[in-house]
């Protein structure tokens, strides 16, 4: 039995916007009303599968003095069947953009293998370290590429800077994944309203498209 299509409810939703790390090698010739701050947060969810709680997830974004960090952990299991995901990504921030410095990931489910994948982004020598499992692979380090967990971050901060108002043209990114680099697209789908623990909030709702896939993930962001 696999757990698919869960619906993931946000139980505590932080906003943001306050403190950020400048990125040394980055040029910067905004003033402060152009660069965009950071908060950390807790974001705490619960796994649904129809009306039926499965477990929970944890989304936490930090800062320290070298950069800052955001990591997603889940939980869920139905029966004999369980899933344990944990991923972390840290990264630079220049006010304006993530620089990704480093992800790992790890993926467990019942009955089969777990699955791990680890990256280093080297921008000194242009050179991104690949670790799947024991398997070992330095390759030229793409532009503009960014993890599997960042991408969701990133995605955020760019809805926030546009005030919700994205073109799909700009939800395109290069994720580097488990199976090399790959387009992640999303589409807008406009403002409705959600209730949540907090009350009724007003949201930007995106979904990713797969390419020769049903599936969909749909993404609420409350502009609040």
């Amino acid at each position: 039995m696999r757990l698919v299509n869960t619906l993931i409810k946000i139980s505590l939703f932080l906003t943001v916007c306050n403190s950020a790390q400048t990125y040394a090698s980055a040029a910067t010739n905004h003033s402060d009303e152009d660069i965009i701050k950071l908060n950390e947060y807790t974001a705490r969810y619960t796994v649904y599968r129809g009306n039926k709680k499965y477990g929970e997830a944890y989304r936490v974004f930090k800062k320290t003095a070298n950069y800052h960090s955001v990591s997603f952990n889940t939980s869920a299991s139905a029966f004999f069947y369980s899933i344990e995901t944990m991923e972390r990504s840290e990264f630079l921030w220049n006010g304006e953009s993530a620089i990704p410095l480093s992800y790992q990931g790890k993926d467990s489910r019942t009955f089969k293998k777990d699955k791990y994948l680890r990256l280093k982004f080297d921008y000194e020598k242009e050179i991104l370290t690949v670790y799947k499992g024991t398997q070992l692979l330095d390759r030229e380090l793409p532009s503009n590429v960014l993890d599997p967990l960042l991408v969701y971050e990133v995605l955020r901060l760019n809805a926030l800077t546009s005030h919700g108002q994205l073109d799909d043209n700009q939800l395109r990114y290069d994720v580097y994944g488990e199976k090399g680099i790959k387009e992640y697209s999303f589409k807008n789908s406009g403002f409705s309203f959600i209730d949540t623990p907090l009350g009724k909030m007003n949201c930007v709702k995106l979904t990713r498209v797969r390419k020769n896939s049903t599936r969909k993930t749909h993404i609420w962001l409350a502009t609040d």
